[in-house]
């Protein structure tokens, strides 16, 4: 990842992939966390960061949150927020 990312951007990143941790098993926090998935997709679209958008957008696309059942793909989903939020980290120079 080349960008130069705002450390807002990287803070939002963090928060979204925190909220994902407690989301696993509460369907209220997994909501929550899909939809402030998809206003940071927008804020960085707005700011013309098309790759890590592209990037969330794959991780929505996994994303479909369950009442009363656990997601099948928490992990999967987890794991993708974690690297992305590295790379952010790395390359706003964290």
């Amino acid at each position: 990842m080349v960008e130069s990312i705002p450390r807002e951007i990287v803070k939002d990143l963090q928060s979204v992939c925190q909220l994902h941790e407690q989301a696993v098993c509460n369907h209220d926090k997994c909501r929550e966390f899909s939809e402030s998935l998809s206003g940071l997709l927008v804020k960085l679209e707005d700011l013309k960061f098309y790759r890590i958008a592209d990037r969330l957008m794959s991780i929505l696309l996994n994303c479909k949150p369950k009442e009363a059942s656990h997601c099948e793909k928490a992990n999967l989903v987890g794991e993708m927020m974690k690297e992305i939020t590295k790379e952010t980290q790395k390359a706003a120079g964290k």
